[in-house]
């Protein structure tokens, strides 16, 4: 066997850098002096023109993401508006927002405010310690005050305060008056309310009148542009095709506020370089998309212009101006001091660097990529290395032993559990925390009754396959999985990883997850396997999440009542032939973008209060053609009213008006539900009882 021969690590990390140093230093001065002063030129008109298109694109960037957040706020329902916690989510998710407001069609004005964007004295007294937000109720009587609400950075009340009603009537704002088109839109340039700033509003009509609006200071762009430079000497500006400068890296040469906004003009700065951009511009001389040479103070400089698209009115453009020195210098610099260095450099070179640096590089970068997977919990390939770095094989044979024990390890966590608290940044204690959560519980139709029947080793590998499908399905749409029970899985949204859109994510899962089951049952018809029909149940409310056993052994789970509301959500599907039924909160919490069916209203043994029970039908409307099969049925849809219709008349007791528009809403003989209120109606042939209650009672969990 030939022996190969082992190097020090040590020794080969030293010959490698001293190579590498040497051979860069007369490549490098080999290129400045070969294409130097053209490479300067290029870089910079390259840089100008980057520096320009990345501003406005953070420019569309700032606005465009709030039409959608515009949009979606409108579509919120009335209700939502009440403890103004919807507007408070708007503007802890947007950080260049300074005010949500919404202006209701009497006249009345809600507003959830950054307290930092507001001047001093502003907010009313008095104003607590730790006070971030404010939400600012208006009534739309002008005789009543206005009612302050302070709150700190994760929403919790810090005081209250009253001020005096500003006058005018919030309907005749101009971005109000805007949002009776439809969609979203943006405004022109305005003053900010209480902001005394420039700024946009961006705004969406309300459903009856109204209309609820995004305030964005134009300072704002500014902090964009303070983050760098383009070159120690460059500016880059904001400014409109009048020439009014919107934003600048140095905040003292920005509009000033006061009762009405005085605007700085490009002519009238005082920068004899801005001055220049604007002449160049307004005699066409320099075009947008275009690079030109300005001669400022007898120093030449470069100069781009480009515009911002789909923004506001009138036209933004972007400029971007540096001198030519501050790139040509350096080179010409590094020409004269970097020849003197590679000759000395070139010298000393060894003719050994490339296989030297090799033998270094490849390996290390092998380990480095593994020990990235590794912390990545990805344990599925072996290391594979081969070197003859002594120190280097010791490290690959340890890193390699290593990756197998956890990957036998990981077989008993959950991986993305893990990785989800390493996101957090959670320690592994106990104790637990409380929360909003989205529960899901899962079930398979008369599983018992299955297992029973079948060889318990062909009922591991059907199960098996069951729950590798289902799992995957539910972890690709942001589930933690909790644990499995039996046949039952138990999933949970928010918790380990924050979730506002918790509720709206788990019926997404839930829909998927059906389509998913209902692809499994035909497979495992066609291969001769048991249908393992599933059914869906999800709850969302309050419940404490976090690690429960002991200090040698604990799990990572959700306890509460909500928990228990969700597992015996999933159970009713058996009465009423369902297979996804979600509670009154889950609906609201999901948005507008799913069609639910009312069900019933409940009441579980151990509650206190009825529950309104919804079944899941599927989606509203998708844009995404792989999200087509979730759809609701249309022709349930259209039938939706009438169901509706003989839900009110069954509550109210009107049992013959129920059943005339149960014959409107379906065939019993297709719809179980149909038929199970059916059922319930005909025990009562002679109508409703004394003291008869539309509320079901469960006797059972």
């Amino acid at each position: 066997m030939r022996l190969r021969p082992k190097l020090n690590f040590t020794i080969t990390i030293l010959t490698a850098f001293s190579l590498v140093f040497i051979a860069a230093i007369a490549l490098v001065v080999t290129g400045f002096r070969q294409a130097g002063g053209q490479a300067a030129r290029d870089i910079a008109e390259h840089q100008l023109g980057a520096a320009a298109s990345a501003t406005a694109a953070l420019a569309r960037g700032l606005i465009h993401p709030l039409l959608g957040q515009a949009a979606v706020l409108a579509r919120m329902p009335p209700e939502a508006w009440a403890g103004l916690e919807t507007a408070l989510g708007a503007l802890m998710a947007e950080s260049p927002v300074s005010a949500v407001s919404i202006v209701l069609p009497d006249g009345a004005w809600l507003q959830m405010l950054r307290l930092a964007a507001l001047p001093a004295g502003i907010a009313p007294a008095p104003l607590p310690a730790g006070a971030t937000f404010a939400a600012r109720r208006v009534p739309a009587a002008p005789e009543r005050p206005e009612q302050w609400s302070y709150l700190d950075a994760s929403g919790h009340a810090r005081g209250t305060a009253t001020a005096r009603r500003q006058a005018g009537d919030p309907r005749q704002l101009s971005w109000v008056l805007q949002a009776r088109e439809t969609g979203a839109h943006v405004s022109t340039l305005h003053d900010l309310p209480l902001v005394a700033r420039p700024g946009l509003t961006v705004s969406h009509g309300l459903p009856g009148g109204g209309a609820v609006g995004l305030d964005v200071p134009i300072d704002t762009l500014g902090r964009l542009l303070a983050g760098g430079r383009v070159s120690p000497d460059g500016v880059t500006v904001l400014f409109t095709e009048d020439g009014i400068l919107l934003a600048h890296q140095d905040p003292e040469r920005l509009a000033q506020g006061g009762p009405r906004t005085a605007w700085t003009t490009l002519a009238a700065s005082g920068d004899p370089a801005l001055a220049a951009l604007w002449t160049a511009f307004a005699e066409g001389r320099l075009r947008e998309g275009g690079t030109g040479m300005l001669s400022i103070g007898g120093n030449d400089h470069l100069a781009h212009l480009i515009g911002v698209e789909d923004f506001v009115a009138p036209r933004v453009l972007v400029g971007v101006l540096a001198p030519l020195d501050d790139f040509t210098g350096g080179i010409e610099h590094g020409i004269r001091v970097g020849t003197v260095l590679g000759f000395v450099a070139l010298a000393l070179g060894l003719t050994g660097l490339g296989v030297v640096a090799w033998r270094v590089a490849r390996p290390l970068g092998v380990l480095t990529r593994e020990a990235e997977a590794i912390r990545r919990l990805d344990l599925a390939k072996p290391l594979q290395l081969t070197t003859h770095i002594t120190e280097v094989e010791r490290l690959a044979n340890a890193m390699g032993g290593m990756k197998a024990a956890l990957r036998l390890f990981s077989v008993y966590v959950p991986r993305d559990l893990v990785r989800k608290l390493m996101a957090e940044g959670a320690e592994a204690e106990l104790g637990g925390e409380r929360r909003r959560l989205t529960v899901m519980f899962s079930d398979v139709q008369n599983f018992t009754t299955i297992a029973e029947r079948m060889d318990p080793e062909e009922l591991m590998r059907i199960t098996s396959t069951y729950f590798q499908a289902l799992t995957d399905d539910l972890l690709e749409h942001q589930a933690t999985i909790d644990k499995y029970i039996g046949d039952a899985v138990m999933a949970i949204w928010n918790a380990p990883k924050r979730d506002l859109a918790h509720a709206l994510h788990g019926c997404r899962a839930a829909l998927h997850a059906r389509a998913l089951t209902l692809r499994l049952e035909e497979d495992f018809a066609a291969r001769g396997w048991p249908r393992l029909h599933t059914r869906f149940g999800i709850h969302s409310g309050e419940a404490v999440v976090g690690n429960v056993g002991s200090t040698d052994r604990m799990a990572y789970t959700a306890i509460g009542s909500m928990v228990n509301l969700a597992s015996r959500l999933e159970g009713m599907n058996k009465m009423y032939g369902t297979q996804i039924l979600v509670s009154e909160a889950t609906r609201l919490g999901a948005g507008s973008g799913f069609v639910f069916r009312p069900v019933d209203l409940v009441l579980a043994k151990g509650t206190q209060d009825p529950v309104e029970v919804h079944e899941l039908v599927g989606l509203s409307v998708t844009s995404d053609p792989k999200d087509a099969p979730l759809l609701a049925d249309r022709a349930l849809v259209l039938r939706l009213p009438a169901w509706g219709e003989a839900i009110r008349a069954f509550r109210a007791g009107q049992f013959a008006r129920a059943t005339e528009a149960l014959r409107e809403a379906g065939d019993p003989a297709q719809d179980p539900l149909i038929a199970a209120y059916a059922a319930r109606i005909a025990r009562f042939p002679d109508g409703a009882p004394a003291g008869w209650s539309p509320v079901t009672r469960l006797d059972s969990k």
